[in-house]
């Protein structure tokens, strides 16, 4: 027999389910769509957080390249791939309010330029009120928490520890010149800006560091070993400095990665026993067709067309679907939020207050969203082919179906 004319048309045949072929593989390639559809969702989203926080961490403190040593001047000169190198001062104190309300706060003290230094910076920043200079600019959680305005003042706990006099401290007055919004809690709440011009002797004494950004923050490795060549090795990567960050949330993602996942195991078991139930229903078909000339390979070959179909079809609805849905995300929060409040409204109740993310639960505003090609592609391509594997595993018995044996019987 000639492979090419009869293989699509039995796969064709087979695929659908009647009263001759058996169950058909639609619920299989649904479970497919499902999956792949689900895992591109909640993957997106993940990327989304993750990537926020990432960049925060970033752009406002940790910098790709941290130099204990040298100057800014020096780390531009070596870099030419640097786009910004900033020095500041990093120290942790308390702070109050004129009620005596205290709060921890972290307080970065850096040039009077910084902003005009570091474009990221400024960009990441959103200021609520006020800017930057001639205070401190203090987070908008904090500035909830401590009831500040821009043009109130912060009281700043100064420790300082001297030979002769021991240890001292003082209150620094600081006005407080903006409020500014991440988007990070932590940093809202606990990380603060101030001028050098502002800063007295705040933080004087204390190391100073330079902070370097790359055009390719992934290309850190490369300017480390420039660094060390130009004489400055006292040099830190950000994947070294927010090892224990980045770590966690690499394990959080690959876990999630793992339990979406097991829908493709849970389909391919399905598809494995619904092809395995396809073979024993077909052994005289099957026994005919060998008996009429073709080979074992020629019939697992229908089999495994029926299962790249099954795969194929449903991984690429769960594509279309996956990308539809996480692309438009907030819009389904929106239309579902809309749904929630009619179907209230219709029993005479209000549901305007119902939010998937309120803002007393939650410190977001819209659900963001990164989808990566190479994860898109392994996405896809992992649906797709649990389909063909367990194609492949359950029409492996087709070998074993001996003609003679089937057609005697009958």
């Amino acid at each position: 027999m000639r492979r090419r004319p009869w293989i699509p048309f039995v796969a064709r045949r087979w695929f659908g389910s009647n009263a001759r072929t058996g169950p058909s593989l639609a619920p299989a390639t649904a479970g497919i769509a499902v999956g792949v559809a689900a895992l591109l969702c909640v993957i997106g989203v993940m990327n989304g957080f993750q990537m926020g926080y990432i960049d925060a961490v970033l752009d406002l403190d940790s910098y790709h390249i941290r130099l204990r040593s040298g100057d800014a001047d020096a780390a531009l000169a070596a870099l030419p791939d640097a786009v910004a190198a900033v020095p500041f001062v990093d120290l942790r104190t308390l702070v109050a309010n004129r009620r005596g309300k205290a709060a921890a706060l972290r307080i970065k003290v850096l040039p009077d330029d910084a902003l005009e230094r570091d474009r990221s910076l400024a960009d990441r920043m959103e200021f609520r009120s006020g800017g930057y200079g001639g205070g401190i600019v203090i987070g908008s959680v904090l500035a909830r928490q401590l009831d500040l305005r821009v043009g109130d003042t912060l009281s700043a706990l100064d420790v300082k520890s001297d030979a002769l006099e021991g240890i001292t401290t003082a209150m620094v007055e600081l006005p407080v010149s903006g409020v500014y919004h991440c988007g990070y809690f932590d940093y809202d709440a606990a990380l603060a800006f101030l001028p050098e011009s502002a800063a007295g002797d705040l933080g004087r004494g204390e190391a100073r560091v330079v902070g370097v950004k790359l055009r390719d923050r992934y290309d850190d490795e490369r300017a480390l070993s420039t660094l060390a060549a130009a004489g400055l090795s006292d040099a830190e990567s950000w994947r070294v400095y927010n090892r224990a960050f980045f770590g966690a949330l690499r394990m959080e993602k690959s876990v999630m990665m793992l339990l979406v996942g097991l829908i493709f195991i849970v389909v391919g078991v399905n598809i494995f026993h619904s092809m395995r139930k396809a073979v024993y229903g077909r052994v005289e078909d099957i026994a005919t067709m060998k008996a009429l000339g073709a080979d074992s390979s020629s019939v697992r070959r229908v089999f495994l067309l029926d299962g790249a179909a099954a795969g194929a079809g449903g991984a690429l609805i769960g594509l279309v679907v996956g990308l539809l849905v996480a692309t438009n995300v907030n819009g389904v929060f929106d239309a579902v939020e809309a749904v929630v409040a009619a179907f209230y409204a219709a029993f005479g109740g209000s549901g305007r207050g119902f939010e998937f993310f309120s803002p007393d639960l939650f410190y977001i505003g819209d659900v963001p969203v990164r989808l990566s090609f190479p994860e898109t592609l392994f996405i896809t391509s992992a649906g797709a082919l649990a389909a063909v594997a367990a194609a492949w595993a359950a029409s492996s018995r087709v070998s074993r179906i001996m003609p003679s044996e089937v057609l005697r019987d009958e």
